[in-house]
Order: structure tokens, then sequence, then C-alpha cells
């Protein structure tokens, strides 16, 4: 499968760098889907895109000076500049963290976008939309080595603009007798529908790295309060799309069943595990786990309920001057 996204989902997705464009690209990796980006795409996107970064730069160095002159004295706001916006925007396509294919602009695709454009044909029949042109014909280069997936809200591509009634029939009848079918969708979210699937999450290989990690500090837990870890009874696992394609977010509840071993009678014993970690859903690989504490519960001989808890704290770097904020990305994804 290869995946063509339109000039106006690079913007509106923020450079593919937006949360659900994030579980898009999870699931393309999974798939083994390969991203093509036309010359015509890129150089649009490139050039767009930077222009809006260093437009919000000048305003906010704007709103600044008059902050500055209201207050006298402020510290000093560190912007990007021009030049490390466009490297940046360089970077950009190829951070996507999947396998891209670059089309390079073409004689042929020039020519056919030129034709649609004389002849008032979708997606130039009613203004002279060159770059859709090219675009469709890079299209439909590639639906020669695999299925295609054009994601676009230009409702030029549609058929009397409506996005409903599906391609327009000129580029219908194109497409056809091609080696492979392409499929055209009006947003990312119609994609990630497409290609969203469940996650098998192991619950058994979490624990295990889990009690591995902090063996001593769940099993002091148990051994100060006189209880015996026995069975799980319940995992909730809920994965999240990161900016890192090849690894998920986890949070995690863990719950299991505890004996009293002190003959006190104490019964309905129960322990729950939280924390978070990062999971390699390719090698199935839990890694970088956190233990937010131990909670147990039992009822004493009475029966009244009594609680252990054991918080595990994590503290915040030290940071001198000016602190570094990083962007974090999180958007919930199915579990099997």
């Amino acid at each position: 499968m290869i995946i063509v996204f339109d000039t106006n989902v690079w913007y509106s997705q923020l450079g593919l760098k937006s949360p659900s464009a994030a579980a898009v690209r999870f699931y393309l990796r999974q798939h083994g889907a390969k991203v093509a980006i036309p010359e015509v795409v890129r150089l649009e996107v490139a050039h767009n895109l930077s222009k809006r970064l260093i437009q919000h730069i000048e305003s906010i160095r704007s709103e600044y000076r008059q902050l500055l002159t209201a207050f006298g004295q402020l510290r000093e706001v560190v912007l990007p500049t021009e030049a490390e916006v466009h490297a940046r925007i360089r970077e950009l396509f190829g951070s996507l963290g999947v396998e891209i294919i670059d089309i390079a602009f073409s004689f042929e695709s020039a020519r056919s976008s030129f034709m649609k454009t004389i002849s008032k044909l979708p997606p130039s029949a009613t203004t002279q939309q060159f770059k859709d042109g090219v675009l469709w014909a890079d299209c439909l280069a590639l639906m020669e080595t695999d299925e295609v997936v054009l994601v676009t809200d230009d409702r030029a591509f549609y058929e009397d603009q409506k996005p409903s009634n599906g391609l327009a029939k000129n580029l219908l009848e194109e497409a056809q007798g091609r080696s492979h079918p392409i499929r055209v969708l009006p947003s990312l979210s119609d994609l990630l529908a497409a290609v969203r699937a469940p996650i098998p999450l192991d619950a058994d290989r979490l624990q295990h790295a889990f009690l591995e990690r902090y063996r001593d500090s769940v099993y002091g837990t148990l051994e100060r309060a006189g209880f015996e870890l026995r069975d799980r009874t319940q995992a909730h696992l809920t994965p999240f799309a990161t900016e890192n394609p090849a690894a998920l977010f986890v949070k995690f509840e863990l719950t299991f069943e505890c004996v009293d071993v002190t003959g006190q009678r104490r019964t309905d014993g129960v322990l729950r595990l939280t924390g978070d970690c990062s999971f390699d859903a390719t090698a199935q690989v839990y890694s970088e786990l956190r233990n937010f504490g131990e909670h147990l519960q039992f009822r004493v001989a009475d029966g009244a309920l009594a609680e252990r808890r054991n918080h595990v704290l994590f503290a915040d770097s030290i940071v001198l001057g000016h602190r570094v904020v990083t962007d974090v990305t999180r958007y919930p994804l199915d579990t099997q």
C-alpha cells in the first residue's frame, strides 16, 4: 500500500505531527505501507509551511516587544531563526518513521495535467489546478506498482465536487485497467479508520518485566504487610501512539490476589500495581517502566476494610536558566 497525502493534509496535520497523524504513522509502519511524496507536494508544503512558521515567529516577537514596553524588563524569549525553520522543514519529510518514495516532477505528469486544464476536466474543471493534475498523474504511475490511497479534501477530485460521490468520472475512468486499485479519502480520520487495528498487548510479558524491575519494592510491600502474592486477576493496558511510530506509550494497572500469611484471618487481599512504559510493537518488548506505587487492600477479622500504600515519587530535574519544553504526543489506540 502506498499513501499519498495532498498538501492540504500536510498543513492541517502540522506536517503530519499531530496526535492523530502519529496514530496513522504507527499503523502505516505496522502494515508495512509506504508514503509517496510527489515533488509538487514537497515544494508547495516546504514553501507555505516555512512561510507560516516564520509568520508565527514574527507575531510572537511583535507581541513580546509590546509586553517589554509595558513591563520594562522581561526574560529573553528564544525563538528559532529563519535558517532553523528551513532546516526543520527539510527534516520534516524524512522523520515520518515509515518508508518514503520520492516522486520527481516529470514531463509526462506535467503534460497530463496541462491537458486537463485546457480540457476543463477534474481536477482542473473550474480552475487551473496544475499541481492537482500533476499529483493525479503521479498517483496513476504509482498504481503500476501497488495499491494507492490518496488522502485529500480538495473537492476538485470528486464527482460534482462532493466527496460522498467518490472520484470524478473522468478520473475513475483513467484509474480503471491499472495494475492496482486506488482509493481517495477526504480526511486523515478516514485513513485512520481504514488502517487502524487492535494492538496485541501481552499482559504476561508486562507483568514479568515489571516484577523483574521492581521486585524489591513490590515484594517488600507485601512482606511488611504479611501477605503473599498469588494469581493476577485483572490487567488493564491502554496504548497511545507517540511522536515515534516505532514505539507506543502504555498506561497499565495490574491486579493480583493476595493471601494473609500471618494467621490473623485477614481476607480478600488485593494488590494493585499502576505505572506506564514504552512498548516496541514489533519486538514485543516493554521498556522504560515506571512504578506509580503499590496499593494493597484487605479485610481484617471483623470485616473492616484496611489498606497499605507504597508511593513511588519521581523527582523533576533541576533546571538552570530557561527550561526546554518538549512536545509530547499521546493518541489512544485500540487493544485486542
